[in-house]
């Protein structure tokens, strides 16, 4: 589903509707990869009621109500330039007030370094980290127009770079989402259903340079939220003649 960037600002200001919806899906499934614990019920009572409910780590609830506060940014941030001054922004927004925090290692490229667990991959040492996202970025900002490849080979090597100490999966799945609405590509969301895919789609790309599966997972992830906001298709046409007049 194609929403561009002045939509969705619209749509954040209709209480009870899809923007809610929508912030649900993609944080779900994206904290989920990382090992959130909160279920779709308990992430939608967190965010309608300020209420937790079920068991938690303290980061993840901390970092599970900060996330809810980076997806508004990250809209409202879109349309602009991505820099790494917006990526810090984002960066501290979710880290704040977790052990990273009390380190003082949020919001800044990762000082020491990092790696993966259960994969032979190696990430770029902390010195590097600055050139390398210099390059990523410009080479990005100099797009003309950007494809569903261009966003699946930015994510890859990203996640190879992995910038920062801890929270680059999130980071690089809000990156996506802001991609997909300023380049009238179709939302994406990495659905738990192909969280397996989506893991081994990324390490072939990040081993080999090939990003074709990953695009395939893409594309799945886009039918499949295309099918759980086939409900608000009336109200999105509703919406496009209101931005009209």
């Amino acid at each position: 589903m194609k929403i561009n960037s002045k939509k969705m600002k619209y749509l954040s200001k209709i209480t009870n509707s899809i923007y809610e919806d929508l912030k649900i899906e993609f944080l779900y499934h994206s904290n989920h990869l990382e090992g959130s614990t909160f279920s779709k019920d308990e992430l939608e009572k967190l965010l309608t009621e300020k209420k937790v409910e079920g068991s938690h780590s303290l980061d993840d609830i901390i970092e599970t109500k900060n996330s809810l506060e980076v997806f508004d940014q990250v809209i409202n941030d879109s349309g602009e330039k991505l820099d790494k001054f917006m990526l810090f922004n984002w960066h501290k927004l979710l880290k704040k007030g977790t052990v990273d925090d009390e380190i003082h290692n949020i919001g800044m490229w990762k000082k020491y370094e990092n790696k993966l667990r259960g994969v032979d991959l190696k990430l770029a040492l902390p010195v590097e980290v600055d050139n390398l996202m210099f390059n990523l970025l410009s080479d990005y900002n100099e797009l003309e127009t950007v494809t569903l490849k261009d966003i699946a080979d930015f994510h890859y090597k990203f996640e190879k770079i992995h910038p920062f100490q801890d929270g680059n999966g999130r980071i690089g799945r809000f990156i996506i989402l802001k991609q997909c609405l300023e380049c009238n590509i179709d939302l994406i969301a990495i659905d738990d259903k192909y969280d397996d895919e989506y893991r081994n789609a990324l390490y072939k790309a990040q081993k080999t340079g090939d990003s074709e599966d990953l695009v395939t997972v893409f594309k799945k992830c886009q039918k499949r939220l295309d099918e759980k906001l086939e409900k608000y298709k009336s109200l999105l046409e509703q919406v496009d003649v209101d931005m009209q007049n």
